[in-house]
């Protein structure tokens, strides 16, 4: 076997070793195949001889005109055309004798000859007038019938060609302004029968491609400027013949490959033979669209029944599965049409999936362009209708009730278009080359999912409803978008998901605003308890494909259901209940507190249904409800704090028990922060953040009780006015600085101690600055006194800070 193995030959040294070209493929680019084929024409065959036809194809045209231009020939012109079409009978004798021993120069001869013959025929009848448009087009059709039996006997695929498009163009040349469509369409049905009978033997693709094309696009053309509703019956046997011969003809075709090509699917003619003929089917019916669903209804059974005769009877998958995709689109495409969706746009999303679907399959890029291209022209149409308010003929026309909400063909038809362009993702994600565009896929498909919505909130949704509706629709998004996430590991489904969960706190508003008694109340309750629950369910889906920014909607979840409450709540203290402003602010901060007080202290009920995210969420939620409630605390300061209908008691009362127990929270928070090894501040700046704060309080309790026990007005001038006010802030002051003092001195801390002494210091600066402009009023002399007394007690117990610091009391 070494010994006959022919060795392979050694390249010479600078020599370039061209790649072997692979034969153009269907999946190629459809621009590059026609100028490869280009090439190929100029680079393979004879080519003397198909450069010489054409010149000489040329120049008896050019010959013909330029004669009778100069008038040079005195020839009749019967006589010129004869001896013309004589050469040329003669030219296509010679070529079919010289078939066998001489096949390249034969063929291009053949095909000059046919040439030359149409030319002599065309320019009898339409320039010179010679022969009568009957007799043309018999001519006509016997060469193209010639050239048809003579490219079959010799397998010449480019003479049945040249013979196919000389048959479809006859009539076009031999037109009179008789309109005999009848006549027209049964010579088409003979051509494409001849199509068909070339089909039965042979596989030839660009035939078969050819005449679908000629046959619906002179059709379509005839369609645009004859047709006429009375020419209905004469006109749609036609359709029908010609959708069952390229319903056929890609059977036959793949029956006709070798073993292992067998049952290909040529997916122009399965796919593109219900693309052309349906939107004529519906020209053609005008506007009836239950005619229209009664057609796709039976194309869907007629396309079932191929589906199952592939499977069954030919074993032929991939196109079983095709048919059956065709005869599911059609069954699906029924129901809007017969709730008066745009039939043409809803045939092309369906086929345009199909398409993708089938290149996926046969790994072929031109099916899956068109199938991108037809799904855009799908949107593109509809969303140009739904702009105009031109839609189809709406549910009232069709079933004599107004039309409903989901039931209407506005609805069906967006839904369509968008189930296509998430099929079409889908199928994409899958393949690496592909998956570039799968998310421009769902982008689309997601755009029309919305617009779904929108359209039917604005279209059916009570004005005082719609929100209402928005946040159903956001919900179901939600929902869906997370469910099909994890069941179909679907990662970039999750972001719709989480974008619905991000968007529910602008509902707060719009729900508020659409019923003044609170966003929670008549509607508003069950609206936002369906959203509740969907968002649970949407963050447990989420939690088990990882969703990257699952803790920051667990935040917003939690901050929705805050929010809520928290309008709600200061609704009723002030609608219902008639309570006064600092009852509605703190009813309104309540869900807040719990929010905070829940997180610190890791409730299982707030944290469902999450874990690890919700703990992850944690220290951001706490800092965010911190912030929120310390903004809240910091005006509570400055607040009257009324709390009819209660009497007011220092201390006792709703706003300073409120503030109380938010420090006392914060204090919990940080303890427990240190005790976890995280803690938010170091000890020194705990200790002055609390000395502050303190302070702070201490201030606005004792101003508050002036205000309401000693009758001072509760505005910043009548305060530093009052005597009272000033001798009782001297007083609690001193309290305080000595309580510091004493407390440093007992545990020898220096800084608590330093920290009494500054406030003394402060209040001795006051009596100096301020109180002694009250001196005359019995409280300010009440109040300097208290001051001295207390700093003989400071005097006694702590004059002097402590020399050692205890880290331990400090910290």
């Amino acid at each position: 076997a070494a010994a006959g193995r022919v060795p392979p030959r050694r390249r010479a040294p600078g020599e370039t070793v061209l790649p072997e070209r692979a034969p153009p493929g269907d999946g190629a680019d459809p621009v590059a195949r026609a100028i490869d084929a280009i090439k190929r024409w100029f680079t393979e065959g004879n080519i003397p001889v198909k450069i010489g036809v054409l010149i000489l194809f040329l120049g008896v045209g050019a010959l013909m005109k330029y004669s009778i231009d100069q008038g040079w020939v005195r020839v009749p012109i019967e006589l010129r055309m004869a001896g013309i079409a004589a050469a040329a009978l003669a030219g296509l004798a010679f070529g079919w004798a010289k078939r066998e021993s001489h096949r390249a120069f034969a063929l291009s001869l053949q095909g000059g000859a046919i040439g030359v013959l149409l030319l002599v025929v065309f320019g009898s009848y339409k320039l010179f007038h010679l022969l009568p448009p009957g007799l043309a087009f018999l001519l006509l059709v016997l060469i193209v019938g010639a050239a048809g039996v003579m490219a079959v006997a010799q397998d010449a695929l480019a003479l049945a060609l040249l013979a196919i498009v000389g048959g479809f163009l006859a009539p076009v040349l031999t037109a009179t302004d008789s309109g005999n469509h009848v006549a027209l369409f049964t010579y088409y049905a003979v051509l494409n029968g001849a199509i068909f009978g070339i089909a039965w033997v042979k596989p030839w693709r660009a035939l078969n491609l050819l005449g679908f094309v000629f046959t619906f696009g002179i059709g379509t053309v005839w369609g645009f400027l004859k047709y006429r509703p009375e020419l209905f019956s004469s006109t749609e046997p036609f359709l029908i013949l010609f959708y069952a011969f390229y319903l056929v003809i890609p059977l036959l075709y793949a029956l006709r490959q070798p073993e292992d090509r067998r049952g290909f699917v040529d997916g122009s003619l399965v796919f593109g033979t219900p693309l052309l003929a349906f939107p004529l089917q519906a020209a053609l019916l005008n506007g009836d669209t239950k005619q229209l669903a009664l057609s796709a209804l039976v194309l869907a059974l007629v396309h079932v029944g191929v589906a199952w005769f592939a499977f069954r009877r030919l074993a032929m998958t991939l196109l079983g599965q095709s048919h059956a995709l065709l005869g599911l689109g059609f069954a699906t495409l029924a129901v809007p049409l017969a709730l008066s969706a745009r039939a043409t746009a809803c045939a092309w999303a369906v086929e345009g999936a199909a398409l993708v679907w089938l290149g996926l399959r046969q790994q072929r890029r031109l099916p899956r362009v068109i199938g991108y291209l037809l799904q855009l022209a799908a949107g593109l149409s509809l969303f140009i209708a739904l702009v105009d308010h031109r839609l189809a003929t709406s549910t009232a026309e069709i079933i004599g009730t107004a039309p409903v909400a989901v039931f209407n063909g506005d609805f069906l038809a967006i839904l369509l278009i968008s189930a296509a362009g998430f099929i079409s993702s889908a199928l994409l994600r899958r393949e690496s080359d592909t998956r570039a565009i799968a998310p421009l896929l769902l982008i689309w498909a997601l755009g029309w999912w919305l617009t779904l919505g929108i359209n039917e909130i604005d279209r059916f949704a009570p004005a005082d409803l719609a929100v209402y509706w928005q946040l159903g629709f956001a919900a179901l998004t939600a929902l869906l978008s997370a469910e099909a996430a994890r069941r179909l590991d679907w990662n970039e489904l999750r972001w719709p998901a989480l974008l619905a969960l991000f968007i529910a706190p602008l509902f707060i508003i719009g729900t508020r605003a659409a019923n003044p008694a609170g966003p929670l109340a008549g509607l508003g309750l069950a609206a936002w308890l369906g959203w509740f629950a969907a968002s649970l369910r949407t963050q447990r889906n989420l939690e088990q494909t990882q969703a990257p920014a699952l803790p920051a909607a667990y935040a917003v979840h939690v901050f929705t259901w805050v929010g809520l409450l928290a309008i709600q709540f200061s609704d009723l203290a002030r609608d219902r209940w008639q309570l006064g402003v600092i009852w509605q602010v703190l009813f309104g901060l309540a869900p807040l507190a719990l929010a905070f007080a829940g997180s610190l202290a890791r409730w299982r009920a707030l944290r469902f249904p999450l874990d690890a995210d919700a703990e992850a969420a944690r220290p951001a939620l706490l800092g965010v409800l911190s912030m929120m409630l310390g903004i809240g605390w910091v005006l509570g300061l400055i607040a009257e704090g009324d709390p009819a209908p209660l009497g007011y008691l220092p201390v006792a009362n709703p706003l300073e028990l409120a503030q109380i127990g938010f420090v006392v929270a914060l204090l919990y928070w940080f303890q427990l922060a240190s005790r976890e090894g995280n803690a938010l501040i170091d000890a020194q700046s705990r200790a002055q953040s609390l000395a502050v704060i303190g302070f702070a309080l201490l201030t606005s309790i004792t101003l508050r009780g002036v205000h309401f026990l000693g009758g001072v007005p509760w505005e910043s001038q009548a305060m530093m006015r009052s005597a009272l006010a000033q001798a009782c802030l001297s007083v609690v002051w001193c309290l305080a600085g000595l309580a510091a003092m004493l407390t440093g001195a007992r545990r020898r801390s220096r800084p608590i101690w330093i920290g009494g002494a500054c406030l003394v210091g402060l209040v001795i600066v006051k009596l100096i600055l301020i109180d002694r402009t009250h001196l005359k009023d019995l409280y300010a002399i009440l109040g300097v006194l208290a001051v001295g007394g207390l700093l003989m007690v400071v005097g006694w117990f702590a004059p002097n800070p402590p020399k050692q610091v205890d880290a331990e009391a400090q910290s």
